[in-house]
C-alpha cells in the first residue's frame, strides 16, 4: 500500500534543511520505514544521498514553489512551449532545470529563476490553440497564449512580418480578445493592410 504524499507537513520534492546536516536537501520519496525519507543534496552534481525522519525537517522561509516533475512554462506571453522540472537547487537565487523531449526525439534543456517559471497543466497546453495559416505568399500561424495577463488571448505571426507578430499600430503585438479577431488581423494583413487594421473583438459566441 504507497505511503501517504504528505509526511508531517512536507510532500515529495519540497527543498528543506534537515537537522545536523549542513546545506539544503530535497525530499525525493518515502521510505519503507514510517516518517523517513530518501534526501538528496539539493545541487546540481555530487547530490549526496540519505535518510531523514520527518522530525529533523525544517522549512525554509523562501523555500521555491516549483517541485521535481512539475511542468513549466517561462512566464512570458509567446512562451507556449513546455518542460518538465528536474533538480532544483539554489545559485544565489533559486533555479529550476527543466527539459522538454520533442516528437523527433530531440531534447533540450534549460536552467531559470523559478521567479520566471509558471506551473501549467498538460489540459491546459492541449487546449490552447496554435493554428498554421497561410495566404498567397504568407505563412503564419495563430496562437494562443498560456500565461500573463495574456492568457486565453492570441496573437498572429508573419514570415514577412519585421517583427514577427502582426501589429496594429507601431510595433506592439497585436493580441486578440478572439480567434475570429486573430482571423480579421491576418485577412487585413494578407489582402495589404488597406486602412486601419481591424479593432479587437470578442467571439460572437461569448456576446450573444
Amino acid at each position: 500500500m504507497p505511503g501517504p504524499a504528505i509526511w508531517g507537513g512536507f510532500r515529495k520534492g519540497d527543498i528543506v534543511a534537515v537537522q545536523d546536516r549542513r546545506g539544503e536537501w530535497e525530499l525525493m520519496s518515502h521510505t519503507p520505514a514510517p516518517g523517513v525519507w530518501h534526501i538528496e543534496a539539493a545541487r546540481p552534481k555530487d547530490r549526496t544521498p540519505a535518510e531523514a525522519h520527518t522530525d529533523a525537517l525544517r522549512a525554509l522561509a523562501d523555500a521555491p514553489q516549483v517541485h521535481r516533475g512539475d511542468l513549466v512554462v517561462q512566464n512570458f506571453p509567446e512562451q507556449v512551449l513546455a518542460g518538465t522540472v528536474g533538480h532544483v537547487y539554489r545559485l544565489g537565487r533559486w533555479v529550476a532545470e527543466a527539459t522538454r523531449t520533442e516528437a523527433d526525439g530531440h531534447t533540450w534543456g534549460l536552467v531559470d529563476d523559478v521567479e520566471r517559471l509558471v506551473v501549467v497543466t498538460r489540459e491546459q497546453l492541449d487546449a490552447a490553440a496554435q493554428l498554421d495559416v497561410e495566404a498567397g505568399a504568407h505563412r503564419g500561424r495563430i496562437i494562443q497564449a498560456v500565461v500573463t495577463r495574456h492568457a486565453g488571448k492570441f496573437r498572429v505571426t508573419c514570415r514577412c512580418s519585421p517583427t514577427i507578430d502582426l501589429c496594429r499600430a507601431g510595433r506592439a503585438t497585436a493580441w486578440c480578445s478572439s480567434v475570429e479577431a486573430a482571423w480579421a488581423l491576418w485577412d487585413w494583413h494578407t489582402t495589404g493592410e488597406a486602412g486601419p487594421a481591424p479593432a479587437d473583438f470578442a467571439s460572437p459566441e461569448t456576446t450573444a
